[in-house]
């Protein structure tokens, strides 16, 4: 390692912190630049302790999800040398599959094609593009791609913050939501899918909510569809379960049978795609779902996964769907169990179940009443995360994968619980403590 390898990427991050400082974006959000740089900070120090792990806690390279996309972008990235025209033709995805890129690029790679094809968008080749680009900077320092996709991260949960903020009218409640969430932080830090799927949600979440309350310019409206296919690509489950949910809430706008909506928005649009799936079989998303829950089965057999539960099967009936919903529910909220606690990497996760499930009980014990606008809100993330936290109980047998999928649902649970949440009626202790009236002046 020569000394390059470390003054480059504190250069990098000193770039960061200075674009979270001068850009008046940032100034202007209502909270202040020194907690905004310390939330891109923790994300930095996680994203090392991702490093940390995928580097010495999984001896196979190939198979470590944070040196998969890192290391195939190489190849790619190579070819801007020696070949630009393949290079701009593989980064668009133009007249590149056949035989002489397959021969010549592909088959150096072991992610450009998954390990099984559900006829699905490829979610692999976007991460390995994103870090083909971020090459043209970093002289192939993994720390500088780490760096950049924390940012990613760190951007999408800013702009999902100003959304929060706006509904809530609470720093306090913004910042814990979202900057404090140990797993959100975690699996969205470093060189991993979720990085661009927090940017993307994050700024849909936000462009979305400024059209909602009148803000209407070509670019908003220019930007949802692309973003859109980020989500797409990157998460198809996560899209499955925004979009109804999304659709609810900009119909229940202007009416009080909020919950009405999205019952009415959910049911017609399951029936809209049980038709779609009829006529295209291979977009019949319950045939997905199936597919899918076997494919993730069959991987933990083979692989004889240590963390692999028992959930229920899943066919092509929809009744199979409503009789395993609710053991899915409980499993994406609560497990790891205390039993199931085989690796010190689940203790983490089972410590932050209990303070969700405590930040949860607190907010029906000391609950108070939301404004009709906060209440639109809150029906719309409930609608989000559950519908969320179901697909990937129905389809996942992986603890590991559970904790990791589940992420993009946690900020918009904990901040409804904190928005019914009535501090004045918490302990005494708890409201008058020295590190809680420390914490709201610094925010």
């Amino acid at each position: 390692m020569s000394w390059t390898d470390f003054v480059l990427p504190l250069g990098y991050l000193a770039l960061f912190l200075w674009i979270i400082q001068k850009l008046p974006v940032f100034r202007t959000s209502g909270l202040s630049i020194r907690v905004l740089q310390f939330a891109f900070i923790l994300r930095v120090i996680s994203g090392f302790v991702v490093y940390w792990i995928y580097t010495f806690y999984y001896p196979v390279r190939m198979e470590a999800d944070t040196y998969k996309y890192f290391d195939d972008s190489r190849f790619l990235y190579d070819a801007l040398h020696h070949k630009p025209v393949d290079f701009f033709k593989m980064l668009f995805g133009i007249d590149c599959e056949n035989k002489y890129f397959f021969d010549t690029y592909y088959t150096k790679m072991f992610n450009w094609y998954r390990s099984y094809d559900n006829g699905l968008l490829n979610d692999n080749r976007l991460v390995i593009r994103f870090n083909a680009v971020i090459r043209l900077f970093s002289a192939g320092n993994y720390h500088i791609h780490s760096l950049f996709f924390n940012f990613f991260a760190f951007l999408g949960s800013f702009y999902m913050a100003r959304v929060f903020m706006a509904v809530s009218q609470s720093k306090w409640r913004t910042y814990f939501s979202i900057f404090l969430i140990p797993s959100f932080i975690f699996w969205s830090s470093g060189i991993l899918k979720e990085s661009i799927l927090i940017l993307a949600l994050g700024i849909f979440c936000w462009n979305f909510y400024k059209l909602m309350n009148g803000q209407n310019s070509i670019g908003l409206w220019l930007s949802l569809p692309f973003l859109t296919s980020i989500l797409l690509v990157m998460k198809l489950y996560v899209f499955i379960a925004f979009l109804p949910a999304l659709i609810g809430w900009w119909l229940s706008k202007k009416t009080r049978r909020t919950i009405l909506i999205h019952v009415i928005t959910a049911l017609s649009l399951l029936l809209l795609a049980i038709i779609w799936g009829y006529f295209v079989p291979q977009l019949n998303f319950v045939h997905i779902l199936v597919d899918k829950q076997h494919d993730f089965i069959n991987l933990a057999n083979t692989f004889q996964v240590n963390s692999k539960i028992d959930i229920p099967s899943l066919d092509y009936s929809l009744f199979s769907f409503v009789k395993a919903t609710p053991q899915a529910l409980i499993n994406s909220l609560t497990r790891p169990w205390p039993n199931e606690l085989k690796s010190i990497l689940f203790i983490p996760a089972f410590l932050e179940n209990i303070l969700i499930i405590f930040i949860l009980g607190a907010s029906v014990f000391y609950r108070k009443k939301v404004s009709p606008q906060q209440w639109k809100f809150v029906i719309f993330a409930l609608a989000f995360s559950l519908f969320l936290l179901i697909i990937i109980g129905l389809t996942t047998p992986i603890l590991g994968a559970i904790v990791r999928y589940k992420i993009p649902a946690l900020p918009f649970l904990i901040l409804v619980a904190l928005l019914f949440l009535d501090v004045q009626k918490l302990p005494s202790f708890l409201i008058q403590s020295k590190w809680i009236k420390w914490i709201n002046t610094q925010l």
